[in-house]
């Protein structure tokens, strides 16, 4: 099984292909802390493009193509169709739960409150879109996900790069979770598992549009919406 849209790959020392990947894991090891606990937040986004940029370039040198990143230009337009589906499924199912008051607590947030006008619409239509969701899914649905194809498969790749993906959030998860170990360890496992989960979704995202541009959208969806159902809710609703 190969992602839509990818030819096969010429065949390749699988030597340098394993060791492109324990590279972009120790990658994603030493940047999760670095960039969630010690990067000032002015550097988010241009930092965490340049890390995506690298992990790439160890991609490319490892020998996959383009379209095994999902990054080929002629499967943009397929991607840019299922990532405006996805959009739209998004925002219609963020906004009927925010409508709905029994939902409404999940979206209360201190931190949203607490940020700055700019930050309201920056956070959202900048620092989001690009420094979070563009970033992740070049680092996990496109680099990630290439180097485990070319080592197993496509199923494998879509389950493992999801659980990293998962892990990935324990660091935010541990720093924004209430004081108590009971607390801290229900934000952790919570968090990791509904992230896992998310990655699944959006790898099959780009499997099915054979681009990662569609799992970007879908990404930035998510998040993005969320935050401004909580602006909404901390502002007008609450």
């Amino acid at each position: 099984m190969t992602a839509p849209g990818s030819a096969d790959p010429p065949a390749q020392p699988r030597l340098r292909v394993a060791t492109a990947l324990a590279l972009v894991l120790i990658l994603v090891v030493v940047w999760n802390p670095v960039g969630n606990l010690l990067l000032p937040g002015a550097f988010y986004v241009p930092a965490n493009i340049a890390v995506a940029g690298l992990a790439i370039v160890v991609a490319r040198l490892a020998g996959t193509s383009w379209a095994e990143l999902g990054l080929e230009r002629a499967a943009l337009p397929r991607g840019l169709r299922v990532g405006a589906v996805s959009v739209l499924v998004v925002g219609v199912a963020i906004g009927i739960v925010v409508l709905v008051p029994a939902f409404r607590s999940f979206f209360e947030s201190d931190a949203v409150a607490a940020d700055s006008g700019l930050e309201h619409w920056f956070i959202p239509a900048v620092r989001i879109p690009i420094g979070t969701a563009v970033f992740e899914e070049l680092l996990f649905r496109s680099v990630l996900f290439a180097l485990l194809v070319r080592l197993r498969d496509v199923r494998v790749a879509v389950i493992m790069s999801s659980i990293v993906f998962g892990l990935w959030h324990i660091v935010p998860a541990w720093e924004s979770a209430a004081d108590g170990a009971g607390a801290i360890a229900g934000a952790v496992v919570g968090t990791v598992a509904i992230t896992t989960v998310a990655g699944v979704i959006f790898a099959l995202l780009r499997v099915r549009s054979g681009s990662v541009v569609a799992s970007m959208m879908a990404h930035a969806a998510v998040n993005s919406f969320s935050y401004l159902g909580a602006l909404l809710v901390v502002e007008h609703l609450a």
